[in-house]
């Protein structure tokens, strides 16, 4: 959240913006399809969410965007709290260790909460020097400047201008208007975007626009068009900005729409930006207990829906014990679908259950994904709450990979790095939360 004393609901309608940042020098193409969360949210109920998971599961992430930071009048605040604060040490060495990993970092800047770019605009000697200095010290790859408040045009070429010469032509600089700003419409930053892009568009990566909170939507293409068919900014450098989940704003896409229409951007864009998500932590379709699987989806939408890691299991042999249904047999949990209603699910009654997928040849696993009733839309209290995960290399002697005696998640992500294994085997104690004797899986996916 921006600040405690606005919501997160409250910080999006005032129009906080998507993040965004990226991996190509000003004005070029190559780093185009870019896969952007937005991480302000660092704890949930005092527990720390990390955004390491994002590059633990191989979901094709290119950038993440850590903030919001303000310069407040007396010192450089991350959210709440200084960002040399020990609650962000942990952060900042996952944030590091995901830049290894070939991620790009930058900072957010700026956001609902006022007052950063109007002491820029005013003061620009006393407050670019504690901006610069964030930038050292954490080895930022770039700033997003999310200018939701008065700002002259002279004052954001001029920021612009100090961060290229500071940090040179490979620093990533991102802005965040929401989406009418890129077709002269509406405006929350003071200045004008097309004006901008005429005068220091070689020195911007790209914009995040803002499809949501009532300024556009990603339902279909109509929005992100308008802005192309301007004939000022390319497709390369426009970034469709989504919420991640109902809960952050209003203007949320549900999942098989969002993902059609990036895959008509990209048909239609050959060079089309990308998108980024506001925010990570609650990212649908995997929620707070899975959340960076909403990048995997963009991912995967934007290839075609080949991209993101191979699922191993997809549409292999499979067999479990006797279903609920004709139409809820163990081929379900395989089929790469939660969306299809009830029936898109292995369900069984028996007093043993297990699913059982063959790979059909041994293969080195990374983790398993499984999809529990929530996932396909059913009441939580139908999470599958124990089980156990195996692995066999003949279908005959098995191994027990993961014993889970208390889930409540719609999905959960089991490591099995290091194992090599044809079989892979669900076996199901507790089927729901309460007394409920049905077992409900929608989905188990096997990565490498």
């Amino acid at each position: 959240m921006l600040r405690k004393a606005i919501s997160l609901a409250t910080a999006v309608l005032l129009g906080a913006a998507v993040l965004s940042t990226g991996t190509a020098q000003a004005g070029t193409t190559a780093d185009s399809k870019r896969v952007v969360v937005y991480y302000q949210t660092q704890y949930v109920n005092g527990v720390y969410v990390s955004p390491k998971a994002l590059t633990d599961n191989n979901t094709g992430v290119t950038n993440v965007l850590v903030g919001a930071i303000h310069l407040d009048p007396d010192v450089v605040h991350l959210n709440d709290d200084p960002p040399e604060a020990a609650k962000f040490t942990q952060m900042w060495a996952d944030l590091h260790a995901m830049q290894a990993a070939g991620v790009k970092v930058s900072a957010f800047v700026g956001g609902a909460a006022q007052g950063s770019f109007q002491r820029l605009d005013t003061d620009f000697t006393t407050y670019y020097p504690r901006l610069k200095n964030l930038v050292t010290t954490y080895g930022l790859d770039g700033l997003d400047l999310d200018v939701e408040e008065s700002m002259s045009q002279a004052g954001i070429n001029r920021l612009i201008d100090q961060l290229t010469t500071d940090f040179g032509t490979g620093f990533i600089i991102t802005l965040a208007p929401v989406a009418p700003a890129l077709t002269g419409g509406g405006n929350l930053s003071g200045f004008n975007y097309e004006t901008l892009e005429r005068d220091r568009g070689a020195k911007i990566d790209w914009y995040n626009a803002q499809f949501y909170c009532g300024w556009g939507s990603m339902a279909n293409t109509t929005g992100y068009d308008n802005i192309i068919n301007r004939g000022l900014i390319p497709a390369s450098k426009v970034v469709a900005g989504v919420v991640t989940n109902s809960a952050n704003c209003g203007g949320y896409v549900a999942l098989p729409t969002l993902k059609s229409t990036l895959a008509a951007l990209v048909a239609k864009y050959p060079t089309f930006g990308g998108v980024d998500g506001w925010e990570y932590f609650n990212s649908d379709p995997g929620g707070t207990s899975a959340p960076w699987q909403w990048a995997r989806e963009m991912t995967s939408a934007m290839a075609g829906g080949t991209g993101g890691p191979a699922d191993l299991a997809l549409n292999k042999p499979a067999t479990g014990s006797a279903s609920c249904a004709s139409t809820e047999g163990p081929a379900k949990a395989f089929n790469g679908s939660v969306s299809g209603g009830n029936s898109d699910k292995f369900c069984s009654l028996v007093a043993t259950k297990f699913l059982q997928v063959d790979l059909g040849t041994s293969q080195a696993l990374g983790s398993v994904e499984i999809s529990h009733a929530s996932a396909g839309g059913e009441s939580a209290s139908y999470n599958t709450r124990a089980f156990t995960l195996q692995t066999s290399p003949d279908g005959s002697t098995w191994t027990t990979r993961a014993t889970v005696t208390n889930n409540t998640a719609g999905v959960t992500t089991h490591s099995v790095a290091g194992v090599s294994a044809r079989y892979v085997r669900l076996n199901i104690t507790t089927p729901t939360q309460g007394t409920d004797p049905a077992a409900r899986i929608y989905e188990v996916k096997v990565f490498a």
